[in-house]
C-alpha cells in the first residue's frame, strides 16, 4: 500500500472494525499515520457470499473514491 501511495497510485484498504486500531498502527509505522481504511462490520468469515456481497456494496463508493483522489502525502 504504502509503495503504491509513494509513487502515486492510490490505494483503498478494506479491514474489518475488529482490526482498525491494528491497520492505525501498521499505517502510522510505515509512515501514512492520517491513511484511513475503509471499514466493513466484523466478522465477515461466517457471511454468505451474498451477505458479502452487500457488504461490498456498502463501501464501493467510498473505495472508489480512495482509488480516484490524490495520493495520500506522506509525514514528514
Amino acid at each position: 500500500m504504502v509503495a503504491f501511495e509513494e509513487q502515486g497510485v492510490p490505494t483503498a484498504n478494506v479491514a474489518t472494525t475488529e482490526f482498525l486500531d491494528a491497520a492505525h498502527a501498521q499505517c502510522a509505522a510505515l509512515g501514512m499515520p492520517q491513511y484511513e481504511p475503509v471499514l466493513v462490520p466484523h466478522p465477515i468469515q461466517p457471511k454468505t457470499q451474498e451477505e458479502v456481497r452487500a457488504l461490498a456494496d456498502q463501501v464501493i463508493d467510498q473505495i472508489v473514491a480512495k482509488l480516484l483522489k490524490q495520493r495520500v502525502q506522506q509525514a514528514a
